[in-house]
């Protein structure tokens, strides 16, 4: 048996895509692309699969990755080309590879956040002042025993870093949060907290993920 790590980009109408379908979609393709994968033992047995972290709806991503076990040694530019072929349009496998690192090792993830917008002075001004102050606070979700709950929460410590520019189309984030099993922040509840009072000049928002990286800032490979 091998462990595979297959690095892959999800975009356009691909980024409406449910992490619960994208993990039906890649079973299918392991089927269809007649890769010899290892089943889990026991009574309900399922291809070996795992994704290094769920992505939220609506974003895209350069930098997914999903780890399967094979049962032979079929070359890694076999498996690409085999995988490409059966995945829909806006899943591009970009790199098959062993894996390096453990999912369990990520800690941040790197996102490209541009906001649409004709009145740049007016939103940048706003987006710096929200994100430089002393507190970010956002409802977030969580449970208490059964019971899922919204509690308020400080995400100013969840940002590693953040640079804005201004382009043709608007205003350009790109910040890191942290990422993982531990501390995962949607950067969803950055926007919601950040836009607040600019609403209305915003015309639309784009969230791409571009890297998912260590706690020493190096690439998950």
């Amino acid at each position: 048996m091998r462990d595979v790590r297959i690095f892959f980009e999800k975009k356009d109408m691909a980024k409406y895509i449910s992490h619960l379908d994208l993990m039906r979609c890649f079973s299918r393709a392991v089927k269809r692309a007649g890769i010899d994968i290892w089943y889990t033992e026991g009574f309900n047995p399922h291809p070996f699969m795992t994704f290094s972290l769920p992505l939220s709806l609506g974003t895209e991503s350069f930098c997914e990755s999903v780890d399967i076990r094979t049962n032979d040694e079929m070359p890694f530019d076999e498996i690409k080309e085999r995988f490409q072929s059966t995945l829909p349009d806006g899943i591009r496998v970009t790199k098959v590879a062993a894996p390096v690192h453990k999912a369990n090792e990520i800690c941040f993830s790197e996102f490209e956040i541009l906001f649409y917008t004709e009145k740049s002075e007016l939103v940048l001004s706003s987006l710096k002042e929200k994100i430089g102050a002393d507190e970010i606070n956002v409802e977030k979700k969580g449970k208490q025993g059964r019971k899922k709950v919204f509690r308020q929460v400080n995400i100013k410590e969840n940002i590693q870093s953040f640079d804005f520019s201004e382009n043709e189309n608007g205003v350009l984030l790109k910040v890191v949060l942290t990422a993982g099993v531990k501390d995962n922040i949607n950067p969803s509840l950055l926007i919601d907290a950040i836009t607040a009072d600019v609403k209305d000049e915003i015309k639309g928002i784009d969230i791409k993920k571009t890297k998912m990286m260590l706690e020493d800032m190096k690439e998950f490979e």
